[in-house]
C-alpha cells in the first residue's frame, strides 16, 4: 500500500493548477462565501495623492501617469463634476487614479498571492470602458474588458482565480475597441482575498488517508 501511494502523491504534487480568471460585476460578486477577506483599501488617508501608495497589504501604483492630481479631479473628486457630487456614485471620498498614454493602475499584493479582488471603477472619459490584466510572477495570466456605462456612475469589477495572481492592472480607454492609447482609470473601495487551494486540501486529505492505511497495515 505504501509503495503504491508514493508515486500517486508525487504525481499530484507535480500536477499544475488548472484555473482561469473569472470576471464578474457588482458588490460581493467575487467575494467567497467563507470569510477569507484579508486585504482592503479605501485611500482616505492618501491626502497627498502619493504614488505609489500602500494600504491594507496592497501596493498601488499609477504607471505612465501624467501629473499627480487624480485625473485632474483633485482630492476626493471635489473639482470633477457639479458641486456636492462625487467623482463616481460607486466611490466614497478619496480614490486612486491615473491619466496618460497607456496609463494603468497596478494593484499588487505585498504578501501572499490573491485568489480574488473587487473594486469600484470609473473613467475620466464620458463612458467607462475598462481593460484589465492579471499577472503572477511577471507572467500574464488573464485579461478582459468590461463596459460599464456613463462616467460618474461607475460600478464594481470583480476578478477571481483559484490559481492565484499577485498583480492586477486596470486601464480605461475611450471606447470598447481600444487596447492602447490615452487611458484614464480610477478605482476605490478595493477588497481582495486569499483562499486555501482546493488541490492542496485534496492532497492533504489523500495523504492523511494514505498514512492511516499504512498505520493499519503495520498493525
Amino acid at each position: 500500500m505504501k509503495n503504491k501511494l508514493i508515486p500517486l502523491l508525487a504525481a499530484l504534487l507535480a500536477a499544475p493548477a488548472m484555473a482561469a480568471v473569472v470576471q464578474t460585476s457588482g458588490i460581493g460578486s467575487a467575494t467567497p462565501a467563507a470569510n477569507h477577506l484579508t486585504f482592503a483599501a479605501d485611500f482616505e488617508a492618501n491626502t497627498n495623492l502619493d504614488n505609489p501608495w500602500s494600504e491594507g497589504g496592497l501596493r498601488f501604483t499609477a504607471v505612465n501617469a501624467v501629473g499627480n492630481d487624480n485625473g485632474g479631479c483633485g482630492y476626493a473628486g471635489e473639482f470633477c463634476v457639479d458641486p456636492g457630487q462625487s467623482y463616481s456614485e460607486a466611490f466614497s471620498g478619496n480614490y486612486f487614479a491615473a491619466t496618460g498614454l497607456n496609463a494603468y493602475l497596478s494593484i499588487r499584493s505585498e504578501g501572499p498571492d490573491l485568489n480574488g479582488i473587487e473594486f469600484a471603477v470609473d473613467s475620466g472619459f464620458a463612458s467607462i470602458h475598462v481593460m484589465w490584466q492579471t499577472w503572477l510572477d511577471g507572467v500574464l495570466t488573464g485579461n478582459g474588458k468590461l463596459s460599464m456605462g456613463p462616467s460618474a456612475i461607475g460600478g464594481v469589477l470583480g476578478l477571481s482565480d483559484l490559481a492565484g495572481f499577485d498583480e492586477v492592472r486596470v486601464y480605461a480607454f475611450d471606447s470598447a475597441s481600444d487596447n492602447t492609447g490615452f487611458s484614464a482609470p480610477a478605482i476605490d473601495s478595493v477588497r481582495a482575498f486569499t483562499i486555501p487551494e482546493p488541490g492542496s486540501l485534496a492532497l492533504a486529505s489523500l495523504a492523511g488517508l494514505g498514512l492511516a492505511a499504512v498505520c493499519r497495515r503495520r498493525r
